[in-house]
């Protein structure tokens, strides 16, 4: 009896014992954010890398590079919700070596990013080395951690944030005059033409789609011709604006001015040749008629040199 009594207090003394270590040594917990701050809040956000320094600006709700270009507001509202939800994960690394070898330390990083609300810094953070897909060692002033961005998303230049359809028209496009071309205009019934010819619906509206759907690709900085290649009024729901096509002959590049825009901006190839059409090119084709007059004419030439048989 004595012996049971005894082994059933051991027991419960090893039970309390083995609670306690539990306790002691259970694990700490998860790991959470990699940044806390409220994303609504950013009002400027700054890039830094060895190619430039990349400032944007909060201007009346609306995102701006330095230069006052407009900025595109869905990439960096999505990037910056992205970064306010990164998860933190465990730590790489704790080292200072190892820091400085994934390359994000005050001295030696790859991106460094600091996010503001006015003066005051919400986050401040280096982006290094990649440590596989989609994922980038990252760092504020401790551990180094892995975490689901990449430096891709951190543009180096200011055109990486350009709002890339800064020149296109606001709303319909009512009249599109080539100057010393021709003049389009668009009404209930669709497009005329100043001139005469049978116009090409098809083709009109590929060419009108170029200006509605214009898109740049980059801020150029070059030198532009003394004279663009051509010129254009427009007529929008805002009124009358003017868009120059330049081709930049060293480069083979097309480049395009606004005057609703400050500044020059670089344009796909095919998308500026598109543009810059001669209204004969709009024009309904008469190749295929005309070549069936001329094959009618030489079969009826040739069949009257053809003379009746005789006995």
């Amino acid at each position: 009896m004595k012996v049971s009594i005894l082994l059933g207090a051991l027991a419960v003394q090893v039970l309390i014992i083995g609670i306690v270590f539990a306790a002691q040594f259970q694990s700490p917990e998860g790991p959470g954010q990699f940044l806390d701050f409220d994303p609504s809040s950013v009002n400027a956000m700054t890039i830094v890398s060895d190619e430039e320094t990349v400032d944007l600006r909060k201007n009346d709700e609306l995102w701006e590079l330095s230069n006052g270009l407009p900025a595109d507001q869905n990439k960096i509202s999505d990037l910056i919700e992205k970064i306010s939800n990164l998860n933190a994960g465990w730590p790489v690394a704790t080292s200072a070596s190892t820091a400085e070898r994934f390359e994000v330390t005050e001295e030696n990083f790859q991106k460094r990013v600091t996010l503001k609300s006015n003066d005051n810094v919400l986050a401040d953070f280096f982006l290094g080395t990649s440590p596989g897909y989609q994922r980038v060692h990252a760092r504020t002033d401790g551990p180094v951690y892995s975490v689901k961005l990449s430096n891709y998303e951190f543009g180096s230049k200011a055109s990486s944030w350009l709002n890339k359809q800064l020149l296109r028209p606001e709303g319909r496009i009512n009249r599109i005059e080539k100057i010393g071309n021709f003049v389009l205009t668009h009404s209930d019934e669709g497009w005329t033409a100043s001139e005469e010819g049978e116009l090409d619906s098809g083709s009109v509206e590929s060419f009108v789609q170029r200006f509605t759907n214009l898109t740049v690709y980059e801020i150029d900085e070059s030198e532009l011709p003394a004279v663009p290649r051509s010129s254009f009024v427009l007529l929008d729901e805002s009124g009358e604006f003017e868009i120059d096509l330049f081709f930049v002959e060293e480069e083979e590049d097309w480049l395009a001015t606004s005057s609703r825009v400050a500044g020059q901006f670089g344009i796909s190839t095919y998308i500026a040749e598109d543009m810059d059409q001669e209204f004969e090119d709009l024009l309904v084709e008469v190749e295929e008629e005309s070549e069936m007059v001329e094959d009618v004419t030489e079969e009826s030439e040739a069949e009257s040199e053809i003379s009746p048989g005789t006995d």
